[in-house]
């Protein structure tokens, strides 16, 4: 699956609550969640994340954006439910991860915007998971990440 740009129609075109760029965006991608996975419209914002609250965990996800320039990267967030997460990251691992990656976004998004401008190209099963039409979401990423922190280097 290509990695969805996300366009000002996009935002423009949402239902949002209120006129406001951060909800239409919200709004927009709620419901691409809903259409790639569990079918539950999580609770979505762009303003970042004090923490989740009790009994959910805070996933980010990276957006991108074109609007009319180089692509813009931002960061979304989730609230999930225990079973929310396990229907979304099966993997015990990569689900452990997930609290302390959502802290770490700044480097995540160096090494997404290294492998999608092709300065880095993973190896092992990262680089598999690439070439067979994935995109470095931070889903990949948290999946992946042991290996790809080893071999990126900014």
């Amino acid at each position: 699956m290509a990695e969805r740009i996300f366009t000002v129609d996009d935002i423009t075109g949402a239902r949002p609550v209120c006129g406001c760029v951060t909800c239409a965006l919200g709004a927009v991608f709620a419901e691409h969640l809903t259409a790639l996975r569990t079918g539950h419209r999580g609770k979505i914002t762009v303003l970042g994340h004090r923490g989740p609250a009790q009994g959910t965990t805070a996933v980010p996800h990276f957006l991108a954006v074109d609007l009319g320039g180089p692509l813009q990267d931002v960061v979304v967030w989730e609230e999930m439910r225990r079973d929310q997460l396990a229907a979304w990251l099966p993997s015990l691992p990569a689900r452990a991860r997930v609290p302390r990656l959502a802290t770490r976004i700044p480097r995540l998004v160096r090494v997404r915007q290294a492998i999608r401008t092709g300065a880095f190209t993973p190896s092992g099963q990262a680089g598999a998971d690439l070439a067979s039409g994935r995109y470095p979401s931070f889903r990949f990423l948290v999946e992946h990440w042991p290996d790809l922190n080893k071999e990126f280097t900014p």
